[in-house]
């Protein structure tokens, strides 16, 4: 057995963020991880395995592999297309990218997250913002991201079942890490990521309800 790293809470991992820079919404929130805030050091690696955590994993699920024990309902990685990485490793990929991060390096990553009424299974919560993320963040924008799917009710949490989406803000090609996408540093990214994924829903919503 590996040994166990620090458990990261679900409040010390939204320490680790500046949430909603244009004030919040009930369904929909925009976060940015900063190389520096609050006068500690922040890294992708950590806020990654913070939300494939939400609850603290036992000491024995810890495997000699030293890969992390994921405790949320569901996730997966989705890479900007013709990027080469190891299938099914998603720590190599955040720990790579914090391992190139520049000194002048602001902004690390973003963390979108949307919010589903209690009927929403896992799954299909799952589905939906796949594919949001394939279309808008993967081939629109050649971004490379994880989506988190926590279900609060199996912690006996009244709060409602979300996504996350954790968002590595360089942009990421074949050749390797480039630049910051503009749209993650823009003034209005809040309202238009917002915007996207609502007028996303809308279209997708009917096709997930029974008819």
């Amino acid at each position: 057995m590996s040994k166990p790293l620090p458990w990261i809470s679900p409040s010390d991992a939204d320490d680790m963020v500046y949430d909603d820079p244009l004030g919040s919404t009930p369904d929909f929130s925009y976060a940015l991880l900063r190389k520096s805030a609050k006068g500690k050091q922040n890294s992708v690696a950590d806020l990654a395995r913070a939300k494939l955590q939400p609850s603290k994993p036992a000491d024995r699920d810890w495997l000699a592999d030293g890969l992390w024990p994921i405790t949320c309902a569901s996730h997966r990685i989705f890479t900007a297309p013709g990027v080469a990485v190891e299938p099914g490793v998603l720590e190599g990929i955040f720990h790579d990218y914090d391992a190139k991060a520049k000194a002048h390096q602001k902004l690390l990553a973003v963390v979108l997250t949307y919010r589903f009424p209690h009927s929403w299974q896992p799954a299909d919560i799952l589905s939906l913002v796949g594919m949001y993320v394939v279309e808008h963040l993967a081939l629109k924008r050649r971004l490379t991201s994880m989506t988190v799917v926590h279900m609060p009710g199996d912690e006996l949490s009244a709060r409602r079942p979300h996504a996350h989406v954790v968002c590595l803000s360089r942009v990421h090609r074949s050749s390797g890490w480039g630049e910051v996408h503009p749209d993650l540093v823009a003034k209005t990214a809040q309202a238009r990521f917002q915007q996207e994924w609502e007028t996303f829903y809308d279209v997708w919503l009917p096709h997930f309800r029974d008819g």
